[in-house]
């Protein structure tokens, strides 16, 4: 996997992180930069946290045999995880896109609700990491990635939310969606240009 791919798709997955830092950000009337850092240190964990759970699942000998033994499934699988991440993605933002934002001023941090947020917004990326351990990505390089872009997409939401509100948080997730599928087209077509 190119590093342009690895990036495309850390992008696409961190979209989640920016949608809800943008919400948070439209939330406070003033930035307090010590919750907010320990917000976007709950993120980055979080995502570059999963995507490590997610490729040592790889490491599972069970698992990693029969990956091995089935060569021409292996690439197939990886595809259909992206895939399925991206329709995932799109299908949450479609299904969220009538509901009827209310933004009101909450200078909080109730800790309770973003770690389940973290969490919520990690799955994507368990799943993205078992995709790159059958890839057989470097861990720390894609975790590195994951976590860099995680924490500038963190700190581009709360800014945005907090200058412009969080009109365009769907359009977002939409966007990362339609990324990952653009990684896992990009492995389709590679898939399929090796079987030929």
């Amino acid at each position: 996997m190119a590093l342009w791919q690895t990036n495309l798709i850390a992008i696409g997955l961190s979209l989640d992180v920016f949608a809800y830092c943008l919400y948070k950000g439209a939330m406070v009337s003033e930035v307090n930069k010590t919750e907010f850092a320990k917000m976007l240190a709950l993120f980055t964990a979080f995502q570059t946290g999963m995507l490590v759970i997610g490729n040592m699942i790889t490491w599972i000998p069970a698992i990693r045999n029969s990956y091995v033994s089935a060569s021409r499934l292996r690439n197939l699988l990886v595809v259909l995880l992206f895939f399925g991440v991206g329709l995932h993605m799109l299908i949450k933002s479609f299904m969220r896109r009538h509901k009827v934002i209310c933004e009101k001023k909450e200078d909080t941090y109730n800790y309770h609700i973003i770690t389940l947020w973290a969490v919520l917004t990690s799955l994507d990326a368990l799943i993205a990491g078992i995709g790159f351990g059958f890839l057989g990505l470097r861990l720390i390089a894609a975790a590195v990635v994951v976590a860099i872009v995680t924490a500038a997409g963190a700190l581009l939401g709360f800014v945005c939310g907090y200058m412009l509100g969080c009109g365009p948080m769907n359009k977002l997730v939409t966007v990362g969606g339609c990324l990952v599928l653009v990684g896992g087209v990009d492995l389709l077509v590679n898939y399929l240009t090796a079987l030929y």
